[in-house]
Parts: structure tokens; sequence; C-alpha cells
């Protein structure tokens, strides 16, 4: 069976509600942000119950595998991470990590019911206040490019 990214059942509303309107383009742009967030919040959080999962080849992209790379990297501080054995801690890394960023825009936006958008750029310029996680990501995919 081939590996698939899990992610968590408790988010299924809010993660089609994100896609159907566009605020993403794809579920997998929701998890990669997702990730992102709760690595640069240090919210790492193991789950269980998971819905559909989603084939690790949606992730292939040079920016995803790179954004995935980067935070199993930093999270283990061992650059062994990028091993071909590694890839399952790899993505369980990201995995848990995303499931961190789920829940930090599912109490600071999903459950005020606050607009997406609004509240997606505040949460963003909150994390501005040095050099964040997004940004070195966008470096990095910038220099892969």
């Amino acid at each position: 069976m081939a590996t698939r990214v899990r992610r968590p059942s408790e988010f299924d509303a809010m993660l089609k509600e994100l896609t159907d309107e566009r605020i993403f383009q794809t579920l997998k742009d929701v998890i990669v942000f997702a990730a992102a967030l709760g690595f640069r919040r240090r919210n790492r959080k193991p789950f269980e119950k998971s819905s559909e999962p989603i084939p690790l080849e949606y992730f292939r992209g040079d920016f995803d595998v790179t954004i995935m790379s980067v935070i199993a990297i930093k999270d283990h501080e061992d650059p062994k991470m990028l091993a071909p054995s590694n890839e399952a801690d790899r993505v369980r890394c990201f995995e848990e990590y995303a499931n961190g960023g789920l829940e930090i825009m599912k109490h600071q936006i999903w459950d005020p019911r606050l607009d997406w958008s609004q509240g997606l750029l505040s949460l963003i310029h909150r994390e501005d206040s040095d050099k964040t996680i997004l940004e070195d990501i966008t470096e990095l995919a910038n220099r892969s490019v």
C-alpha cells in the first residue's frame, strides 16, 4: 500500500468549507499551510482517527516536499530524516504538525465564525513579528526554482 498523509477527521467540516469557498485551492494546500503554522507555533498533535487519507504523491511538488523535509529535519534536528527509510517518520511529523495547525485555525477562526480571509490574514500578521517559518519556506522554495 502506498504511503498516504492522514488528516484528522474532527476537522472535516472546516476543511470542506475552506476548499468549497476556494480559500485554498485544494485540501493538500490547506494541510501544507496548517503544517507550517503548527510547526511555527510548536503545536504538534498526534491523532488516531482520520478521514480519507491524501495519497503522498499529491505532495510530491518541490514546494511540498521542501516543507515536509524542513519540518522533519528541524523537528528531529537530524538531516538523516531525508533518508528514504525515514519517509514514514517525515510523514507522521508533517501530519502531526498539520493537526496542530488545524487546531489553531479551528480555535482562532472557525469556532468564533470569523471570515476566513480576514482571520487567516490576522493569523499570519501575528506570526510576522519576526522571521516566520512561512517566510523561511518561501525563501527555500524560491531557491529551488
